[in-house]
């Protein structure tokens, strides 16, 4: 695994190793062409001046002048001329050329239609130890028509010009390098302090055990982007707080429960073994077991349920949802336990449709009837009362509101009616309730969007699931 310092100095040195190529490459080109350019010039002026001077009368004949080809004073600079034919044969030399230069063709022909033309090629043919040189072809046209077809070629060596770039070159490509090192250094150093204040965080973050989960990371204030991350860190280890000890207290409530039905049958059926009984006994005790095995699947379903809904596993899938016919259909699956108890379910008003998940919401609702059902007396009756509210933008929400007919919450049992497996003042009927039906109704509500709340004694409790019309984000 790589370290972020090691990689963000390397990158930077990177950066100013190529920024330094870059910029003595760039200079190193523009030198070159201006060393070319003065060169071009001083060839051009050489040029003019001897064909002033070797055809400055009507002869035919022409002589160069000797101190443009001696070494030029205060100068490494070394000249070289020779007239030309048309064909390209030399006619005449400079006293310091002891062999023809090269000619290339393109260039003489250019120099044969008028166009002063420039050449870089090798002094002779052939010859790859030839030194390389810069040649400028004048065509004699251009000053006296007695030499019309004569070409000048004057030529200067390339070696000084070469020289300068090399000179110039190698010493700032060293420099580059020497900067490319110094900018690796100070961005460790740079990178070093500016990881600090991360580094003391993962440190923070490192030091808190499974046990130690209330603790927090100091929150810097000079940094806005190490604020955020410790702001983060601290939203995240709420959260897990949060989910850490909810796991655990569900993990104890529900051993807790799970452990009454099964201790009932284990003392059921060891009872039913200790002496022969007849088959009306044995029947009565299948049937007790039974019962406890229903409230073991109940619980298990429920269990099952609650943890796929706050996990989020389920829920995320969304319809549009008549909640008139769904709240009849609730009814319609309650109906045999409110039946058992005489209790009567009233229905009054429309909430329209929503856009949510059809099983949960049923589910939820499913769950309010049935707590309402069960704390009411035989004989009551239940209220579902079902209205809406107009919202910004074609929103709004939907309420459902189910009140029972018993005894109401006392104000002591309101803070935990949506706890898990909370006991609240009347009896929960064996195999018939898991304790989680509101705690499964609030989760519903809350995965969309909504709420469950407890709304007071009218005359029994009370309790109203508001959801909102269109599709809130899903968390996943």
């Amino acid at each position: 695994m790589r370290s972020f310092r090691a990689t963000l100095a390397l990158r930077v040195g990177f950066v100013a190793l190529g920024l330094a190529v870059v910029v003595v490459g760039g200079a190193t080109l523009f030198l070159r062409t201006r060393l070319l350019a003065n060169l071009d010039a001083s060839l051009v002026a050489v040029a003019e001046l001897e064909s002033n001077y070797g055809a400055e009368s009507n002869s035919p004949d022409f002589r160069f002048r000797s101190e443009h080809f001696s070494s030029v004073p205060g100068s490494e600079r070394r000249y070289w001329a020779q007239l030309l034919s048309a064909s390209g044969t030399p006619l005449v030399q400079s006293a310091n050329l002891s062999v023809p230069l090269s000619v290339p063709e393109s260039a003489l022909r250019g120099a044969r239609g008028g166009v002063i033309e420039f050449a870089t090629h090798r002094m002779s043919d052939g010859s790859a130890g030839s030194p390389s040189i810069r040649s400028v072809f004048y065509p004699l046209s251009l000053r006296h028509t007695i030499h019309r077809g004569h070409v000048l070629q004057v030529s200067a060596p390339l070696a000084p010009d070469r020289a300068t770039l090399a000179n110039f070159a190698f010493p700032a490509l060293g420099l580059g390098l020497i900067g490319a090192l110094l900018a690796l250094l100070v961005a460790l150093v740079v990178a070093n302090r500016a990881l600090t204040p991360a580094l003391g965080l993962t440190q923070e973050v490192e030091a808190i055990g499974v046990n130690e989960l209330g603790r927090r990371v100091a929150v810097p204030l000079e940094l806005r982007e190490f604020h955020r991350m410790a702001v983060a860190f601290n939203s995240l280890l709420e959260r897990v707080e949060r989910a850490v000890t909810g796991t655990r207290r569900f993990t104890a409530d529900a051993s807790h429960e799970l452990r009454a039905p099964l201790t009932v049958l284990r003392g059921e059926l060891e009872l039913a073994l200790t002496r022969p009984r007849s088959a009306a006994e044995y029947e009565h005790v299948i049937r007790q077991c039974l019962d406890e095995v229903l409230r073991l699947t109940r619980l298990a379903d429920d269990l099952l349920t609650l943890a796929r809904v706050e996990g989020g596993v389920i829920g995320a899938g969304r319809e549009r949802v008549d909640l008139d016919d769904l709240v009849g259909r609730a009814l319609e699956r309650g109906k045999p336990m409110a039946d058992a108890r005489g209790v009567t379910v009233e229905v009054a008003g429309s909430a329209g449709e929503l856009a949510g998940d059809t099983d949960l919401l049923l589910r939820a609702l499913g769950s309010l009837l049935e707590q309402a059902v069960m704390a009411s007396p035989e004989g009551s009756r239940v209220w579902v009362t079902l209205g809406s509210a107009p919202g910004a933008g074609g929103g709004g929400r939907r309420t459902i509101t189910v009140t029972d007919s018993g005894p109401g919450l006392r104000p002591d049992e309101v803070s935990g009616v949506f706890q898990r497996f909370y006991r609240w003042n009347r009896t929960r009927i064996r195999s018939a309730e898991s304790g989680l039906g509101l705690t499964i109704a609030r989760a519903v509500a809350v995965r969309h969007g909504g709420s469950l709340e407890y709304v007071g004694n009218d005359p029994g409790a009370s309790f109203q699931l508001r959801l909102p019309v269109g599709m809130p984000p899903v968390e996943g």
